[in-house]
Order: C-alpha cells, then sequence, then structure tokens
C-alpha cells in the first residue's frame, strides 16, 4: 500500500471519529462564534474585552480577583453606558451566587437567599439605579434623594426591613458595604443567606456626571422662560434655534410653558420640527469618571473628563424636583434621541430611568384594580397641567400642521 493511500485512509478515518481536518476545526469554532456572537468581541486578551474587564473592575473593585463567566451575559454590554454596565455586572454577580457551594446553610437561609437571587434578577432587569449627585467619581449611594436603593438596599427593603434601609442610608449613603456599622444589619444578612463577601459583590459604585444648559434653557426646565423670551425679542436667538439637537418649542413642550410655545409658533416655529441626536456615540465615549456634558447652542453637545470635584457635581438643572424629571427625560447624558415632535415631548410620561417614582396622575393600585391616586406634589402637579396646556394648544393647531413645510 502506498503512502498516499495510507495519508488518505488516515485523513477520512479522522474525519469519521470527529477528529476532522484543520479546515473542519476552523469550521467548527466560527460555528461556535455564530452562535454565541458575544465570544468574539468579549472573550479574554479582545480589546473589547480588556477594556469591559477594566470598567467592571470599575463598577466593583472586587471584580479585580474574581474570574467571572462571561458567557452568562444575553447581549454585548454598552461600553460607557452606566445602565447597561451595572446590568452586566448584576448579571454577572447572580452567576456567582448561582454557582456558589451553600451546603453551609440552613433551610430558612437557602430558601432567603433564593428569594433574594430572584429579587435581584428583576431589579436588574427592571434597570433603575441611584444617581450620584453627590460626590465626584465613583461612590456606592444606597438611596438617591430620588428614594432609588441600590441593589443591596433593594433587597433589604424588600424583604420587609425598609427602616433598617432608611438608617443605613442616614449613617453610610455613600460608604462600601464592609464600612457600614449600622444596628441590624449583620443580623439581616447572616438570615439573607448571603454572605459578607457576596454582598460587598453586588454592590456597585456610580459615576458622576455633570450636566451644563445654556442660561436660558436651564432657567426655562427650572420653570421661568423670562430670559429666553427677552433673547428672541431682541433677536439673539431665533425660534428655529436648536439645543442638543431639540428646538426651543421642544423644550417648552416637555415644560409645560404655554406663553412660550404659543410666542414660537405665532413668530414661525415648525412644530413638526422633531428631535434630532446632541451628538454621536463617539463623542459619548470621551466622558470617563468625571463626565461633563456641554449642551450647546447649535452644535453637537461636548463631552469630556473635565467635570469638578467636589460635592454635588451634577448641574443646577438637577436641584430640583421638576428639573431632574425634565432633565432626565431629555436624554441629554445619553446623547439624546431624534424622531420625536413638540407634541409628542407633551404628551410623553415622564419617568425617571432611575427613580422608582414617576409621574403623572396614577399608580399602580389596589386588590381590587382600581388605580389609586399619586401622591399629590404641587411642583410636580403643576408642570403636569403645563404640559397638558401645551398638548392642547399644538392639537388644535393640526389644519395649521398640515399646511407647514416639512419637518425640519
Amino acid at each position: 500500500m502506498s503512502y498516499t493511500i495510507i495519508k488518505s485512509s488516515v485523513v477520512i478515518l479522522l474525519a469519521i471519529l470527529g477528529m476532522g481536518s484543520l479546515n473542519g476545526e476552523k469550521q467548527s469554532v466560527d460555528n461556535a462564534v455564530a452562535e454565541h456572537p458575544n465570544q468574539r468581541n468579549i472573550r479574554a486578551g479582545t480589546t473589547f474585552h480588556l477594556e469591559f474587564r477594566q470598567q467592571l473592575e470599575n463598577l466593583n473593585g472586587h471584580w479585580r480577583h474574581l474570574d467571572p463567566n462571561l458567557d452568562v451575559l444575553d447581549e454585548q454590554p454598552i461600553l460607557r453606558d452606566e445602565v447597561s454596565m451595572i446590568q452586566s455586572h448584576l448579571r454577572l454577580v447572580i452567576e456567582q451566587l448561582e454557582s456558589a457551594k451553600i451546603d453551609h446553610l440552613s433551610n430558612p437561609q437557602i430558601a432567603n437567599r433564593e428569594s433574594h437571587i430572584r429579587a435581584l434578577r428583576h431589579y436588574m432587569q427592571i434597570g433603575r439605579f441611584p444617581q450620584n449627585t453627590y460626590a465626584a467619581g465613583r461612590h456606592p449611594v444606597f438611596i438617591d434623594q430620588e428614594g432609588t436603593h441600590c441593589a443591596v438596599g433593594h433587597l433589604i427593603a424588600l424583604s420587609g426591613n425598609a427602616e433598617l434601609a432608611q438608617r443605613i442610608n442616614r449613617q453610610h449613603q455613600l460608604d462600601f458595604l464592609r464600612d457600614i456599622r449600622t444596628s441590624g444589619l449583620a443580623q439581616w444578612q447572616v438570615a439573607s443567606g448571603l454572605s459578607l463577601d457576596e454582598l460587598a459583590l453586588i454592590q456597585p459604585t456610580y459615576i458622576s456626571k455633570t450636566l451644563s444648559y445654556p442660561r436660558e434653557i436651564q432657567d426655562l426646565i427650572r420653570g421661568d422662560s423670562s430670559s429666553l423670551l427677552e433673547a428672541l425679542r431682541k433677536g439673539n436667538r431665533s425660534v428655529h434655534d436648536r439645543c442638543g439637537g431639540k428646538t426651543i418649542l421642544h423644550f417648552a413642550a416637555i415644560s409645560g410653558n404655554l406663553k412660550l410655545a404659543k410666542y414660537l409658533v405665532e413668530h414661525g416655529a415648525n412644530i413638526n420640527a422633531v428631535t434630532e441626536l446632541g451628538c454621536d456615540k463617539t463623542e459619548l465615549t470621551k466622558g470617563g469618571n468625571r463626565a461633563m456634558f456641554t449642551v450647546r447652542w447649535n452644535e453637537p453637545t461636548r463631552v469630556n473628563n473635565d467635570g469638578p470635584r467636589g460635592i454635588g457635581v451634577r448641574g443646577e438643572v438637577f436641584r430640583t424636583k421638576r428639573g431632574r424629571l425634565i432633565a432626565d427625560a431629555l436624554g441629554d447624558l445619553r446623547g439624546g434621541f431624534e424622531g420625536v415632535s413638540a407634541y409628542e415631548l407633551a404628551t410623553r410620561r415622564l419617568q425617571s430611568r432611575y427613580a422608582l417614582n414617576s409621574r403623572p396622575i396614577f399608580r399602580p393600585g389596589s386588590k381590587s384594580g382600581k388605580p389609586i391616586p399619586a401622591p399629590v406634589d404641587n411642583e410636580l402637579d403643576q408642570l403636569e397641567k403645563g404640559r397638558q396646556a401645551v398638548a392642547e394648544y399644538l392639537l388644535s393647531l393640526d389644519e395649521l400642521v398640515n399646511d407647514q413645510d416639512d419637518a425640519e
């Protein structure tokens, strides 16, 4: 038998046994990547993997000593998107919790642990996390000014210990879990079935961002349109100007300012104009741990890492409930959004991406299924009445809209 025949026989035998040729091995790898698209970008050694690990470790330093199973991520994380990264962090934490040995726990502890893991998964999926409006850089925030709990605070409160969560927040709002000494926490931790190390791993840190608008827009968001109206009357601003990809009418609509909306329409503003992006994703990557977002007139939003250090660095618009709600809905910390009209902004439900409470009118209610009226908040109630008035005014201009030019 010749060498060629022997060689051919061996190749055929290898193929039959599933060992395959080099081409077969390559095809298998390609198929694996096709089945798991994350692996191509997250697998060890790639640029994406290195940056993802760095951001993960910035969220929680305990990852420096762990090897997370990235295969559990069902979608590729969006780097430098805070919500996406925190959700990815929590997915990896849940995998760690579910794969841990728990033979030493009692049956009640195991039951509590399983309940907490389910609650943590739901918390992760909702994607509403505290905002760091307190200190520059990354810090834990137990409960923020809107009442949004961190993951550990959420587990504590949900397990019937809301008062304990509030006491921790009063005493250790910006502290790491290992530094919290509030009475009752140690007892809760033992009963929870979660170790102190696991709770420390759950706890992320939250980045500080500074958002800056032109003075006239900032005043409008906070409820005062006088400086903007004066600039329009003097010709210093035009009804066609944009700020962060939005027209002045967009800002008037979402802010519920009927007087300004009427002035703009009467002076030629296009009520069909839709929002544009304030900046592209490339610009958003320039932020870092002290991200400064400067929203500008008729120019793209500028993002850099020059935000101020110290306490309360989120910007003037975040000093009131009204301002925080409107600024979050405008989305300028995420680069804005496109394709939304003034009428849509006036009627859009205002709901913070992070806050537990939302506006307006009704919240989930009684066992009978009837909605329970939301608690009255004069500041936010006035905002919603103003937005409703603007919406009704714009809706009355339907025929006028049809006669106007296409959206800008």
